[in-house]
């Protein structure tokens, strides 16, 4: 495995690990009381976040297929980012500054994601050559 792809993978599986931990963190919001709906939405891009981890890791092995990783991430960057709008949106702008750690804890994921993707774009445009 090259160093290119042990990149790739290890961000996928930081990516993996954030996506576990959104979700017992939505849960305990949910255990907790929220007054919002962001757990549910916190729960949901931890499950992303997840898919995206495993999928990431197995295609990373592959440099083949590094390619479809970078659509794929694309893909589940721009989910990332619809959470992170709803999550402020649910939350509301002015409440933000007050209860922070949501959405802090929604951008986490969507700012790995996109380290992963361009990794994986620079291998792929090596790869071609």
């Amino acid at each position: 495995m090259s160093a290119e792809a042990k990149r790739v993978k290890i961000f996928t599986l930081i990516e993996l690990f954030l996506g576990i931990a959104l979700v017992v963190f939505g849960i305990v919001l949910l255990v907790t009381g929220a007054k919002n709906a962001s757990p549910y939405v916190l729960c949901g891009e931890g499950a992303i976040s997840l898919v995206f981890g495993v999928r990431g890791a197995l295609i990373a092995n592959v440099p083949a297929r590094i390619g479809k990783l970078v659509v794929f991430g694309l893909v589940i960057f721009l989910l990332q980012a619809a959470c992170v709008a709803a999550i402020v949106y649910l939350t509301g702008p002015s409440e933000v500054s007050k209860e922070p750690l949501p959405v802090c804890a929604s951008v986490v994921p969507a700012i790995v994601t996109l380290i992963a993707v361009f990794l994986a774009r620079g291998m792929a445009k090596r790869a071609e050559r």
